[in-house]
């Protein structure tokens, strides 16, 4: 019988059974300053422990914020060292996030803004060494600081040795992104087998349909942009949904072209129950709320650690960028109803 590693799944849904509810959000979206987040979560069984030695009245929002995104980075960790994960193929997913963020903070701000950018709390973690990363002070000890790690053959493909030679900065994320991507994917099979591995995939599959549903919304609605255009942006990853309905998302002329499309599609078919998908932002957010159901649905289904990480990692995500979006809504006053309607959350 396949090792699923029951003990962990069940750390992880108990977990998730600590997530904020729709009350938590109505409270949080009615406060006035940062502080009184700090002091509602602080009460919180999610966020109690995290935030049990922050005074709120002396609280920065920026360290508010470092704090609930690092805390997911170490959740992941503590999911993984109940039966020992970390060692096994996948199970370092997650790392190669940050591993992508902190190679983009790098190439980006350059090694004097870098220094002061750069999270020395991964260094442990990632497969290069970030100290050789921050002293990079050039395309070519860039590309050697990450010599023998599986980015260095995309780096070399988009980072020229000449200074001189502007980074395409757009399509090397892409390339990382993707290729990281296809990493997972290779990874799973190596761990979980049948129905477990096929419940995975569906959910990278569905996850990464609706990245680009919303990129392509996005480019298509604000900037009409053309099929090549929109094949460039793209995460060259095949989803759930066939080729050929992607290119003839991809081929329509405006965005009304492209509902119509859409709407034929099994993600336009679970449009039609959420509320006010009318503008770009509403359907952007209809396409987030689509990405939270998918993970949702797969943690409740799927009894295998793998797709249980996954996907609370994506649940998890949703939530940080939730608060996130309180703590700014609440530090430039705006309405409650703005900040309400920028949540990802199931319409209540």
């Amino acid at each position: 019988m396949p090792n699923n590693y029951h003990a962990t799944v069940a750390l992880i849904r108990s977990a998730y059974g600590h997530r904020l509810r729709a009350s938590d959000y109505r409270d949080l979206v009615n406060m006035h300053t940062v502080s009184e987040v700090v002091s509602y979560l602080k009460g919180t069984a999610a966020y109690g422990e995290l935030l049990a030695g922050l005074e709120p009245a002396y609280t920065h929002r920026g360290h508010l914020e470092m704090l609930l995104k690092r805390n997911l980075f170490t959740q992941c960790l503590h999911f993984c060292s109940l039966e020992q994960l970390s060692g096994k193929p996948f199970f370092r997913f997650f790392i190669y996030e940050y591993e992508i963020r902190e190679l983009f903070k790098a190439i980006q701000l350059g090694f004097q803004e870098y220094i002061s950018a750069m999270d020395t709390w991964l260094g442990p973690y990632l497969c290069f060494e970030q100290e050789k990363l921050a002293r990079a002070e050039s395309n070519s000890a860039l590309l050697d600081a990450v010599s023998g790690t599986p980015y260095a053959p995309i780096l070399r493909k988009y980072v020229s040795k000449d200074d001189g030679q502007p980074i395409p900065y757009t399509a090397l994320e892409i390339a990382l992104r993707a290729d990281c991507l296809g990493r997972i994917l290779k990874e799973a099979e190596q761990t979980i087998r049948g129905d477990d591995l096929e419940a995975l995939r569906g959910l990278i599959g569905e996850q990464v349909d609706l990245i680009n549903l919303i990129n392509a919304y996005r480019l298509k609605s604000v900037f009409r942009a053309d099929r090549q255009t929109l094949d460039s942006m793209m995460l060259p990853i095949d989803g759930k949904l066939p080729r050929r309905i992607c290119q003839a998302l991809y081929d329509a002329p405006d965005k009304a072209a492209f509902n119509a499309v859409l709407a034929k599609t099994r993600y336009g078919r679970m449009l039609t129950d959420l509320p006010d998908v009318s503008d770009a932002i509403r359907m952007e957010r209809a396409f987030q709320i689509l990405r939270w159901r998918s993970a949702r649905n797969a943690l409740h289904f799927s009894g295998h650690a793998a797709v249980s990480l996954y996907a609370v990692h994506c649940l998890n995500q949703i939530e940080v960028r939730n608060l996130i979006t309180v703590i700014e809504g609440i530090r430039y006053h705006k309405p409650v109803s703005y900040i309400r309607s920028l949540l990802i959350a199931e319409p209540s």
